[in-house]
């Protein structure tokens, strides 16, 4: 029976004439010609095809960006649907749809993935009300990486907690990091990631146009809005970077592409015991020296590289465990720490083992 999800057997039964032997061959021959034998027919149902998994990519920006859309076919999901300029007003709205249209059957084949958005605080908001709308039983997954920030950031600190690791140069714990174009979203999350482990983050902004009471008023609304401590800095001059960097255990160039920030003359009067990361791809490279393929190379004397292609790979495998496990672990909420568990355990295999989804909060 369909409505009850129960697995039927149909039998159909057919009579068969006996008659003596004794009767005549005559008779004996006109009624097996006129006899029809039926054997049982078992009626096997068809197994259900499970329903579709289905995931709403939600935007502040003006368009999903197609990366996205082609990691989540390639993560295994069904249907994936778009939306953008989502304020937190239409994120409640949108989720209140999805939620209910699905039933509460359907809520574990269903996934919202915040994919986009520059601006964190908005992004913070419109998860908050996503996460608002919804209530038990009626509660679907969710991941969350904006513009790719909490896998990129996520993937440069796994590889710089690497590099520490298998350098000897010991943990993140205590030491001094400078993230140079750090208000931006990729900056601010590594620095809450770093923050967390008990590194020193310093801010730096480096765009010229800026000046230091500008940059000390977005790093203090970013240390606010992700509850960790930054000291902030303008320095866009050789001089007043050196005096930073010179400071720093680890330099991480997260500005805008195709801008440079450090030179080779910097770099070289830089003390050795310095982990180098830039996760800009686009030629010119943020340092210059550090190449897109570099791993843990050295640029110059006790100074350690990490190149954008190779945080860009682990990136990819980031973003792409993430949604697999928001397709397949219902109820499950996957952000910036999640994503830094996730690098972590696929340059540790060991790691794996140990990571448990975090649950949504439903937030009353």
């Amino acid at each position: 029976m369909a409505e009850l999800d129960i697995k039927t057997e149909q039998i159909q039964f057919a009579r068969e004439v006996d008659f003596p032997e004794d009767n005549g061959e005559e008779l004996s021959a006109i009624l097996k010609s006129a006899m029809t034998l039926i054997k049982p027919i078992i009626v096997k149902k068809k197994k259900r095809k499970s329903r579709n998994r289905i995931l709403y990519v939600f935007t502040t920006d003006d368009f999903v960006s197609p990366f996205d859309i082609n990691m989540a076919i390639d993560a295994g999901f069904d249907t994936v649907l778009s939306y953008s300029h989502v304020n937190s007003e239409k994120a409640r709205l949108l989720t209140q749809d999805i939620i209910f249209s699905r039933g509460i059957g359907g809520t574990k084949y269903t996934t919202v993935f915040v994919g986009g958005g520059r601006d964190l605080k908005e992004v913070n908001s419109v998860v908050d009300s996503i996460k608002s709308a919804m209530f038990p039983p009626f509660v679907v997954s969710l991941a969350i990486d904006p513009r790719g920030a909490y896998s990129t950031a996520a993937a440069l600190v796994a590889k710089v907690k690497e590099a520490f690791r298998s350098l000897n140069m010991g943990t993140l714990r205590g030491k001094k990091v400078a993230i140079l174009g750090g208000t931006g979203p990729i900056g601010s999350i590594s620095g809450f990631l770093l923050a967390k482990i008990g590194a020193k983050v310093t801010i730096v902004e480096t765009d010229p146009s800026s000046t230091q009471e500008i940059t000390s008023r977005l790093v203090k609304d970013i240390a606010n809005e992700y509850k960790v401590s930054f000291t902030p800095i303008h320095a866009f001059r050789d001089e007043d970077l050196l005096d930073v960097l010179k400071k720093s255990d680890i330099i991480l160039s997260t500005v805008k592409a195709g801008v440079q920030v450090v030179s080779k003359e910097v770099l070289s009067q830089l003390p050795p015991g310095k982990v180098l990361g830039d996760v800009n791809a686009v030629p010119p490279a943020g340092i210059e020296g550090l190449k897109p393929k570099h791993d843990k190379e050295e640029i110059t004397e006790g100074i350690y590289g990490i190149g954008a292609l190779i945080i860009g790979d682990l990136k990819y495998k980031v973003e792409q465990e993430m949604l697999k496990l928001a397709r397949t672990t219902p109820m499950s909420e996957l952000d910036q720490i999640s994503a830094f568990e996730i690098a972590e355990s696929l340059i540790v295999p060991q790691q794996r083992a140990k990571r448990k989804p975090i649950k949504v909060e439903v937030m009353s």
